[in-house]
Parts: structure tokens; C-alpha cells; sequence
């Protein structure tokens, strides 16, 4: 059985169809990158998988339980959490606050001391800053707060949306490294949306190349950077 998979998936805002009838699945333990150009689709369908966008029709499963038409707070409550694009951090909170919002929705309240500790022991800047207004942090402090924060929900499957966005290369090279630590670390199932494929190539794992909504090529992140498939992508036609 998949960790997660996704069948027949489609998403409309009034005429546009963001996502037409998108299928695949992600085996537990993966590191799954989606990629493409502006408007492919990539955060809608990261959005339908956490439930904050309503699907047209098809379904979304996960460990075989249906997620599809389930709100937000029903699907991160059976193990799936997202870090948005932007982060959205609650910049007048202290650092520490915004880990605590993490835990909202937890059952067991004795672990969460310890998880904060390997929260802190993962990003030690954020034990820094602990006391510190988040909104102070820099913007890859910011990312690493957000992704700490999802963690602090103890999810089993964590979908993260354009992490390295508007970061510094080798920010952005920090935040990877940590975030791949803690995947394999807490054994979690992972889909990221990155625009660059050259990023998702040097991190390594399988990759979803999307366009028009659709999927058009499904296969390892390494091996596509050498290939037509990319220009595909992203000009409609082989380079």
C-alpha cells in the first residue's frame, strides 16, 4: 500500500482548471520534488492534498484512508503537515511560541518538551532566538521556523511548498541539509514543490515534472537535469 496516492484528481477555480485528472503515489520513506513552470499546477495540488483547496472530483488517500473532502485540520490531525509557501510564520510571536502552535492539536502532551528540544537541537539558531520575535528572524531563519513548526505537529507525511524561495544559495543549501537530516531522521514520507529542478537534482530523489495541470514525466531528479524532459517542461516542446 502507498503512504500516499492521489487518483484521478482535478482542480477548478471557476473556468480554470488548475489540476485535470492528476494520478500518482508516493511510497513511505520517499523524497518526492515537484517541478515546472509558473502555473503548472504544482501548489494547488499541494493545497487539495492538505485540504485547503476543494477537489472537483477524483481522491486523495492516505495508509488507504480517504482524505478527500476532509478539512484542513481533519487531515494534519491523521498525520499530514504542510509548510506553506511564504512560511506564514506569526511574526509577533516569540520563536518559541510559533513551535508551540505546532502542537495544537496533539494528544500527547508529555512529548512535546522533548520534540521542541530536537527541534532546537536540529535548527540551533532557533534555540538562539528562542525568546526573539519571529518576525525579527531572517527570511531563511523564517523557513526554518516554519518547517520546525510543522514537525512540532509530528506528522508522517510533511508536503513542503517552494522552500528555497527568494533565499541566498547557500541558505538555501542550510535549509536542505536540515530538512533531509530530519526526513530521514523521523522517517517521513516528503513532497516538496521546487522551481528549480537543478536543486531538486543535486538533493536527490524522485521528481514529478508538471505542466498545464498535468504530470508529464515521472522519474528520478538526477537523471532528468540531463534530459529534454525539463525543456519539455517548461517551453511546451523539446529543446
Amino acid at each position: 500500500m502507498s503512504k500516499l496516492a492521489v487518483h484521478d484528481l482535478a482542480v477548478r477555480y471557476g473556468k480554470l482548471t488548475a489540476l485535470a485528472e492528476l494520478s500518482f503515489a508516493v511510497a513511505e520513506g520517499e523524497r518526492v520534488f515537484i517541478s515546472g513552470p509558473n502555473g503548472a499546477g504544482k501548489s494547488s495540488l499541494l493545497a487539495a492534498i492538505a485540504g485547503s483547496v476543494r477537489a472537483a472530483h477524483g481522491r486523495i488517500e492516505m495508509d488507504g484512508d480517504i482524505l478527500s473532502g476532509l478539512s484542513p485540520e481533519a487531515i494534519a490531525r491523521r498525520g499530514l503537515s504542510m509548510v506553506p509557501e511564504g512560511r506564514r510564520i506569526f511574526a509577533g510571536l516569540t520563536v518559541q511560541e510559533n513551535l508551540m502552535v505546532g502542537t495544537g492539536m496533539r494528544r500527547d502532551r508529555g512529548a512535546i518538551a522533548d520534540d521542541i528540544a530536537a527541534m532546537f537541537a536540529a535548527f540551533p539558531i532557533l534555540a538562539e532566538r528562542a525568546r526573539a520575535p519571529a518576525g525579527a528572524l531572517s527570511g531563511g531563519q523564517q523557513q526554518m521556523l516554519a518547517i520546525a513548526r510543522a514537525l512540532m505537529t509530528n506528522p508522517k507525511v510533511i508536503l513542503v511548498d517552494e522552500p528555497s524561495l527568494g533565499l541566498a544559495p547557500k541558505v538555501v543549501d542550510e535549509v536542505y541539509d536540515r530538512l533531509t537530516g530530519l526526513q530521514d531522521l523521523r522517517g517521513l514520507t516528503m513532497i516538496i514543490v521546487e522551481q528549480s529542478s537543478a536543486r531538486a537534482a543535486r538533493v536527490g530523489g524522485r521528481m514529478l515534472l508538471m505542466r498545464g495541470g498535468r504530470i508529464i514525466a515521472d522519474g528520478d531528479a538526477a537523471g532528468f537535469a540531463a534530459r529534454d524532459l525539463l525543456a519539455e517542461a517548461y517551453f511546451g516542446e523539446p529543446a
